[in-house]
């Protein structure tokens, strides 16, 4: 897999081991008795307050975060502002979360500060959570690189997610808002609209991505309006603003709108892009060929708006092209919302279980195949290439934790894999 090394990720894995991973725990409600922004306050000053040395600009959203952000950073970098970029979760290596002028932390600046703030958090005896731990090492990382920005992708939520005790920040983005993660932010747009909102701050622009619901839009610019947040909708942008970045043009049309969304985060810091300096990110599992022919695509799409988006973006850029499906979900997803639209780009399915230890929704996924009249295949364990129709158009999806599937198989370091973009 690119850029993974197995000894290097487990010395990281165990500095941390002490910490509580709610991420491995998704079946509880956003709650104060666990996730809350109490904890943060002592953590940052014993961190030494690492936020207030750089310019936070705040992603929440649905579903194009890590996108946005990483378009955001480049755009950063190309007007010469050096910037960090902190995202979750991870396809291959724990490093994709940590990124610093487009690149991947070295696992030497990686396990450096990770003991060093572990140790003075042990002195302070504060026992944050994985992520909070996390959230600190990424600003502490940027601060130590010499970055002028960073840019926070939310874990979940925004209200009570930790990357949200920042207090000043210079922008906030509101990616598309759909159904995701219901039991813990709510079971209606209105409520997990009302969670992702928590970003924003009094006076600082909100700039707002087209949303697919309008209750979304809705409910993020009433609470712009209270707060005295100018609220800024995306993509006013015209076409030829992205015209001047070839490389961005050949992308699937829903990164194409994260583009614009970024841009228009630049118009509103004052930020002005230069095109010639534009370093494409790396996004990876994000509707990413990594094999041209036949090709092989990675996408975590894990909600029906995703699945939907991702159906359209492989039309355009794979016309008349079907593809052997390699689909896994983990529990708690709109099953029924994510297989629905993949049959239109799907020669036959091959049901797996993600390399997560969030565990599996594969039962159910076959219930939700017979209920549709599906045909699928049911692979427990994809270890080789050997294991799935190699010589056919392949797509990894339902899961970053399937796209992972692909990406051991495929990536350049696996035994079936050469990277090239679309």
């Amino acid at each position: 897999m690119r850029d993974f090394d197995p000894e290097q990720e487990q010395a990281f894995f165990a500095a941390v081991d002490r910490y509580f991973d709610l991420e491995k725990r998704p079946n509880r409600r956003y709650g104060t008795h666990e996730y809350t922004l109490e904890r943060m306050t002592p953590l940052a000053r014993a961190a030494g307050h690492p936020e207030g040395e750089l310019r936070i600009v705040h992603v929440a959203g649905t579903k194009g975060k890590g996108s946005t952000a990483f378009f955001l950073s480049a755009l950063l970098e190309s007007a010469g502002h050096r910037c960090g970029v902190f995202s979750s979760p991870h396809l291959a290596t724990v490093r994709e979360r940590f990124q610093i002028a487009g690149d991947l932390v070295s696992y030497t600046d990686l396990l450096d500060a990770t003991r060093r703030l572990d140790r003075e958090l042990t002195a302070a005896d504060l026992t944050p959570t994985l992520f909070e731990f996390m959230t600190l090492l990424a600003l502490r990382l940027f601060v130590g690189a010499g970055c002028e920005f960073a840019v926070l992708e939310t874990g979940i939520g925004g209200t009570l997610d930790a990357t949200n005790y920042v207090p000043q920040k210079v922008c906030t983005i509101l990616t598309p808002i759909s159904f995701d993660h219901m039991e813990l932010l709510g079971d209606t747009i209105a409520e997990i609209a009302g969670q992702k909102a928590g970003i924003l701050r009094p006076g600082v622009p909100a700039v707002c991505a087209p949303q697919p619901f309008v209750e979304a839009r809705r409910v993020i610019e009433d609470r712009a309006r209270e707060l005295a947040a100018p609220f800024i909708p995306g993509a006013r942008r015209h076409d030829s603003a992205v015209a001047a970045y070839s490389a961005v043009q050949a992308l699937a049309p829903f990164l194409q709108d994260n583009f614009r969304t970024a841009l228009q985060a630049c118009d509103v810091m004052e930020v002005s892009p230069r095109p010639e300096q534009f370093r494409m990110p790396q996004l990876r599992a994000r509707c990413e060929c990594v094999r041209r022919e036949p090709p092989v695509v990675l996408d975590g799409a894990h909600n029906a708006d995703s699945a939907q988006q991702l159906v359209r973006a492989l039309g355009e850029l794979f016309p008349n092209t079907r593809f052997v499906v390699v689909l896994g979900v983990v529990p708690g997803k709109d099953i029924l919302g994510i297989l629905a639209p993949l049959r239109e780009v799907a020669s036959r399915f091959i049901f797996t279980h993600p390399l997560s230890w969030r565990g599996s929704a594969l039962e159910s996924l076959e219930a939700a195949a017979r209920e549709m009249g599906v045909r699928y295949d049911v692979r427990s364990g994809l270890k080789s290439v050997r294991d799935v129709p190699a010589d056919k158009p392949l797509l990894f999806t339902g899961s970053f934790f399937t796209a992972l599937i692909g990406e051991s198989l495929f990536s350049p370091l696996s035994e079936g894999g050469r990277r090239e973009g679309i």
